[in-house]
Order: C-alpha cells, then sequence, then structure tokens
C-alpha cells in the first residue's frame, strides 16, 4: 500500500481550495514574499524548517484531516486481527510507539536503547528505571492487544490495570490506583480536580467514553484531552491517556495511532489550546497519528 505523506506543497494547495485564499493571501497568512509561495508551488522548493511549521499550523487551521482518516479505516479491515497475526508489524509499531511515548515524558533512551530494553538486552549507561519504563510500555501494549476487540468497551478496571503496568515496580506512583494528592503539571495552567474529585471525575468520563456518535475521530481527541485534564494518577498520565485512544481507535476499526516525540511540542500546544475550549489542534493531532500509525503498518509487507 502506498505510504500516505502530505507535503508542504500539498498542504498549501489544499489550504488555497479549502479556505478560498490567493497565492497573495496564503503568501500573507504564511508571512513571506509572493514570489516564495511561487517557488514552493511551481518550482519544487522546500520551505525552510520554520515556514515548514508555520505550514503546517495553518494546515490544521484550516484543513480537516478527519475524511482521509475515515478513508484510511474503509480500506483496511481489522486492524487488531492484522497486528495479532503479523508479528513483524506488531513487533515495530510497539516498538515505534513505546520509544516516542516515553521520549514525550522526557526519556533519554534512544530508539535502538529501547529495542534492546524491551528484548531483555542490556542497555549500557542508562539508569535501571528508563530501562523499566520502556519495557513497561510494552508489556501494556501486549496486554491491550490481548484483550481487546472490535467493539470494545473500556471500563475503570481496564484503564487501572493498563496503569499498574506501566508503572510496575514504581511503588511510590500507587500503580494501578489514582493519585491521593496534588500534582505539579508544567504545560498547562489549568487547575487540575483536587484527589477526592478524581475517581469522581473518571467514572463520569468513563461513562460516556464508549459512545463515539458520528465523529469519532473528534470524541476521541476530546476523551484524550478529558482524560489529561483531570490527570488521575501522580505518573504515567500521559502514556495510559495514549493507550487509551489506541484502544478506542482500534476498537473502531482505525489504524492504530502515535504520536512522535518530535512532535512533543505541537502535542502540548494542542492540549493547552484544548483548555480554552479550541479542540482543532487536538482532532488533527489525532488523525496525524492515524497517519503515522497506518504508514507503520503498512510497511515493509504489512498487508491492511
Amino acid at each position: 500500500m502506498r505510504k500516505i505523506i502530505i507535503t508542504d506543497r500539498e498542504k498549501l494547495e489544499r489550504i488555497i481550495a479549502v479556505a478560498g485564499v490567493s497565492r497573495s493571501e496564503l503568501a500573507r497568512l504564511v508571512e513571506v514574499e509572493y514570489k516564495t509561495v511561487y517557488r514552493w508551488l511551481d518550482m519544487g522548493v522546500k520551505p525552510h524548517p520554520a515556514q515548514s511549521r508555520h505550514i503546517d499550523e495553518l494546515f490544521k487551521e484550516y484543513v480537516d484531516l478527519s475524511g482521509l482518516v475515515e478513508r484510511l479505516k474503509i480500506g483496511l479491515g481489522d486492524p487488531i486481527a492484522m497486528l495479532k497475526k503479523n508479528t513483524a508489524v506488531r513487533e515495530r509499531l510497539f516498538l515505534e510507539m513505546t520509544y516516542n511515548s516515553n521520549a514525550i515524558e522526557g526519556s533519554r533512551m534512544t530508539l535502538k536503547e529501547t529495542e534492546s530494553a524491551i528484548n531483555g538486552r542490556s542497555v549500557r549507561g542508562k539508569e535501571l528505571y528508563e530501562v523499566l519504563e520502556a519495557v513497561n510500555h510494552d508489556n501494556a501494549l501486549k496486554f491491550l492487544l490481548e484483550n481487546i476487540k472490535p467493539g470494545f468497551k473500556i471500563n475503570e478496571e481496564y484503564i487501572l490495570k493498563l496503569h499498574s503496568i506501566v508503572m510496575y515496580n514504581f511503588n511510590n506512583k500507587l500503580p494501578g490506583k489514582y493519585r491521593t494528592g496534588y500534582v505539579n503539571v508544567t504545560n498547562t495552567e489549568l487547575k487540575l480536580p483536587s484527589a477526592q474529585w478524581v475517581p469522581v471525575k473518571m467514572r463520569a468520563l468513563i461513562r460516556k467514553i464508549n459512545n463515539y456518535g458520528r465523529n469519532p475521530i473528534s470524541k476521541i481527541a476530546g476523551d484524550h484531552y478529558e482524560f489529561e485534564s483531570i490527570h488521575p494518577f501522580f505518573d504515567g498520565n500521559g502514556r495510559v491517556g495514549r493507550l487509551i485512544m489506541l484502544t478506542q481507535l482500534l476498537s473502531r476499526g482505525y489504524p492504530p495511532a502515535f504520536i512522535q516525540a518530535e512532535d512533543r511540542a505541537k502535542y502540548y500546544t494542542a492540549l493547552a489550546k484544548g483548555d480554552m475550549g479550541d479542540f482543532k489542534n487536538m482532532i488533527q493531532m489525532v488523525c496525524e497519528g492515524v497517519i503515522k500509525g497506518y504508514n507503520t503498518i503498512t510497511r515493509n509487507g504489512g498487508k491492511a
């Protein structure tokens, strides 16, 4: 299957088509001269990385990727069965997910070191807790795949089990239990609920988490934001939240999604915009994650 890559040129062309702007207006939006846009569109010149990021932000603002994600879903079949059957694809996906999810949370492990850790090989120069984080996340992914099925319903027991695996051997983090005190989160100014309110808010989230409505991708993005805004655990909230998102996507027949470490800043920006009631960036992050997951599982002989 063809790898899905949206180039800067394609992003610019879609912005023009969807927003109905002229090239001159586009140049103003991107804060460059008209001739620069001309070179990008007609001469094959690639934008500078900073300009590329600006184009990406505009693309998220004007273009909805959920339609592309729905088309990928139609051609995929059952992603759960495919991952269970194809060992090479599953191991590659789990490695990518483990490395990136931990790196978003500050892990210093490289992709190669992560692979060594989850395969039981020694990792020189790294602390034991870093190795444990990699092994635990990989085990959580294995648990996830062993237990979910199409139409799977998420419950409180499942979420607490995911956390107990992610935080295995980190006893001071209360594996499998909600936090009992305050936590300091540096990437948001939103006041977190007190520990007493965490079980109440989590049960309210779980009551509606399996109802996807007419736009499942938007719902899944909103659920992810809500989970992170509750921040129910002392540690592991980001990793567990992304595992819940993966569970929702796979159980609804979508390709798996993962957010790359290089997109860490964009991810936290999307969550911060959610604090203001703007979920557009979060929805686009989920869509981009699905496209990356799709590319991973259909790479090197993966069949949809």
